[in-house]
């Protein structure tokens, strides 16, 4: 079966790294979007089976902002990274569909063991 996320990430190397440390987990369709907006534009043709989203994007819309939008019409879970483990932030985020909460800069092995417990993918 495939699986498919959608990386929203405004920072490129993160990005990247995430992409990377996904494939390895499972993933095997992976689109990533910049912005907020970009990623509203992906999901009128992707549905992805989760959401990576970075909670401060850089300009436009928030990660969380992104998520609430999406989640009108779909209900896919998001996990949250983000810098910045502010509490404001995760009562946020608290109000999505969400899956976890993880500070940057995330490990292969974070990742892996929080979509593992959520039974998102059974690769360890």
């Amino acid at each position: 079966m495939e699986k498919k996320i959608l990386i929203i990430e405004d920072d490129l190397i993160l990005s990247l790294s995430s992409e990377m440390m996904l494939k390895k987990i499972g993933f095997t369709h992976i689109k990533k979007a910049e912005t907020g907006e970009d990623a509203l534009e992906i999901m009128e043709s992707f549905t992805p089976d989760l959401l990576l989203v970075d909670i401060q994007l850089g300009a436009g819309i928030t990660g969380i902002e992104t998520v609430k939008r999406i989640q009108v019409d779909k209900q896919i879970p998001a996990l949250y990274v983000t810098g910045n483990s502010d509490t404001f932030f995760r009562a946020q985020a608290e109000e999505t569909n969400y899956l976890d909460y993880l500070v940057k800069p995330i490990t292969y092995r974070e990742l892996s063991d929080v979509l593992c417990s959520h039974s998102v993918t059974d690769v360890n």
